[in-house]
Order: structure tokens, then sequence, then C-alpha cells
């Protein structure tokens, strides 16, 4: 910053100065006054001019050698900025044309960003719609549920009554099949009654057909009897007294049997007695059919 029209150049680490000023020039520079102080305390004492003039030229060879070195370096930067200038500027023109087709991508997009806006508020308006429509169709169905439910509890109250009712029902059934089957076995042993009562019957219808044989045969019996009797009675009457030959008088029970009952022989007595069976067995079956 100290020379004007002089350039600065870096070399491992460090800045030089490429200028054609005098040293009166170098020297007004407050930044080199400083650096030559820096040198001169490192100037080492001379013992005679010879050796001073010594120093002095291979400090100057060395520092010739140095900015000679330094100057084929600068070249050589020189050369490689302007390779890195021109690789640079085709790189900035590669980044324009990029930049303009980035530009005419970002139209394209903006515009199809602007018609996605559009059908995301078309859309979000419909799905507005639709929730809105679907949150009403929600709050019927609750109430619809609320109903069924109510329904479903009405309908289990009147099951569980059902059931109950069932229940009783089942009872009431269980009882009337028992007294069922107790009328089926009573029916049963009235028809085997009635089955009694048809055989008594015939039975009683036999007796007293057999009866009213027995009583006409009892009664013609006791018809000869008395006929018999009588006519002893007159023979008696009619004999000469007591010389005649005493008659010995004929029990009822002991007469000669006098009928048959279905091809059987009966005395009188057994007549009889049948006929006390007969009218026993008459008022048994008499009771039996009341």
């Amino acid at each position: 910053g100290c020379l004007a029209g002089s350039i600065r150049f870096p070399f491992n680490g460090h800045y030089f100065i490429q200028s054609n000023l005098s040293y009166e020039g170098f020297v007004a520079c407050p930044k080199n006054v400083s650096l030559l102080s820096e040198m001169e305390e490192d100037t080492p004492t001379f013992s005679s001019p010879a050796e001073e003039i010594d120093y002095w030229k291979g400090q100057a060879n060395y520092f010739k050698q140095e900015q000679e070195d330094v100057q084929a370096q600068f070249d050589e930067f020189v050369e490689d900025s302007k390779e890195l200038e021109a690789e640079l500027e085709s790189q900035l023109q590669q980044a324009e044309k990029k930049i303009s087709d980035m530009s005419k991508v970002k139209q394209s997009m903006e515009l199809e960003n602007e018609k996605l806006k559009d059908r995301l508020q078309a859309t979000t308006n419909e799905f507005s719609f639709t929730v809105t429509s679907l949150q009403d169709e929600v709050s019927e169905y609750s109430s619809k549920i609320t109903d069924l439910q109510k329904y479903i509890r009405e309908l289990e109250h009147n099951n569980d009554n059902l059931e109950r009712g069932n229940r009783a029902m089942m009872c009431s059934l269980e009882d009337f099949e028992k007294k069922l089957n107790e009328a089926i076995e009573k029916n049963a042993l009235l028809e085997n009654e009635m089955e009694d009562k048809a055989g008594l019957q015939e039975m009683v219808q036999r007796l007293k057909d057999e009866s009213r044989d027995l009583h006409t045969e009892l009664s013609t019996i006791r018809r000869k009897s008395f006929n018999k009797k009588h006519s002893e009675m007159e023979v008696r009457c009619s004999s000469p007294g007591p010389e005649s030959a005493p008659t010995t008088p004929v029990k009822e029970g002991n007469t000669q049997n006098g009928g048959f009952v279905n091809g059987i022989p009966i005395s009188s007595s057994a007549k009889i007695s049948a006929l006390n069976i007969v009218g026993d067995l008459l008022r048994k079956v008499s009771v039996s059919v009341s």
C-alpha cells in the first residue's frame, strides 16, 4: 500500500512487491522503514571496508536471485490467473445460462404452482363441503344409533319378559303334560273299566237270562210241588183210617229234581242259592255302573 503502481503477490506465506521506484521512494514508506531498521539491526559489524563490500554483494546477489525466483513465480501466477480467469469466464457463462434456464423453469414452476394453488383451493372447498356433509351424516347416524340402542334395550327387556313368560309357560306345559299323562292313564284305566263294564254287562245280561229261566223253573217246580201236596192231602183224607200205611211227608228241600240248567240237573235248594247269588251280583253291578 506504500508504493503506487506496485503489484503485490503471495509467495510462501509472504507478500512481495514488484516496482520500478527508486530506493528513496522505497525508504519513504513507513512499513519499509521498519523493515530496513530490522535489517540494520541484524547487520553484523565489519573489520574492513572490503569485508563489508563482500557482505553486501552477497546480499545483493541473494536478493537478486530471490527477485528472479519471485518474478518467475509471478509470471507463472499471471499465466495461471489468465487460465483461471478464462475458466471462470466459461463457468460464469455456463452459470448465466443455467440461471436463465432456471429462471424459465422457475416461471413454469410458478405457473404450475398457481394452478396447483387453484386446484388446492377447489379441493379444499370440496373437501370442506364433503366434511360438512359427512359431519351431518355422522350426527344423523349418531342419532339413529342412539335410537337403535334404546330400541335394543327395549327389545332386551321384552326378550327378558318373553323368556320369563316362556319359562312360566314351560312350567305350565310340564304341569299340563303331567296332568295329560295322568288323564291318559286315567283314560286307559277307564277304558279298561269300560271293557270290564261291557264284560260285566254281558255277564249281567246272561245272569238275568239265567235268573229269569231259574224263576220260571222255580215257579214251575213250586206249582208242581203244590199240586203234588194237594193230591197227597186229598188221598190222605180219602183213606179208611189208621190202619192205612203212614205216608212220610216230603220236605220241599228233598223234592225230586224237577229241572235242568244248561243241560245240567239242579235241585230246588241249589236254584234258590243261585238266585240269591245272582241278586247279589246284580246289586254289585248296579252300584259299579252307577
